[in-house]
């Protein structure tokens, strides 16, 4: 009696339906284990680093060129498009609030990036901006936008205790 069921077990009387189970299971497992990485790191997108290393205001005053190291602790790459940063000496901000592209810049997963960025300087704070440099005294915070896989996420920007 055990002899027919183990023979039954290997030879399914409907082997058609069992193999249809069997591919189902492994296109769903195949299609689902992307899109949850992409998921999880979306939800992970908060750890990303971003901290800036130095600064130096450019020969014809215009722009605040920001060195950035960012870290991307997540499982997918991230591609950074553009950002609206703010970098301020204490209460004053020196830059004027517009859009910085970053031409699309992709950070692997797991990876430490740097990357040297222009920011628009407002121009009646330029020589307070090279004071700033400096003394170390600029701090920069902002949004920037990117993108993990196919969706769009904010990475923010938080200014450092004391400064840089």
């Amino acid at each position: 009696m055990s002899n027919s069921r183990t023979r039954s077990a290997l030879r399914p009387k409907q082997p058609l339906l069992v193999g249809a189970v069997v591919v189902t299971a492994l296109v769903t497992a195949w299609l689902f284990v992307p899109t949850m990485q992409g998921h999880l790191a979306t939800m992970n997108s908060g750890s990303v680093d971003v901290t800036a290393t130095e600064y130096a205001v450019t020969d014809d005053d215009e722009h605040l060129s920001t060195t950035l190291q960012i870290h991307n602790p997540t499982g997918r790459d991230i591609v950074f498009a553009s950002s609206i940063l703010h970098a301020h000496d204490g209460d004053v901000q020196l830059t004027d609030g517009t859009t910085t592209s970053f031409d699309e810049i992709r950070i692997p997963a797991g990876k430490t990036v740097e990357t040297t960025i222009d920011i628009d300087l407002d121009t009646e704070r330029a020589s307070q901006a090279k004071t700033a440099v400096q003394s170390e005294s600029v701090t920069l915070s902002g949004t920037i936008r990117a993108e993990i896989g196919d969706k769009d996420v904010s990475i923010p920007v938080r200014p450092e205790e004391g400064g840089r």
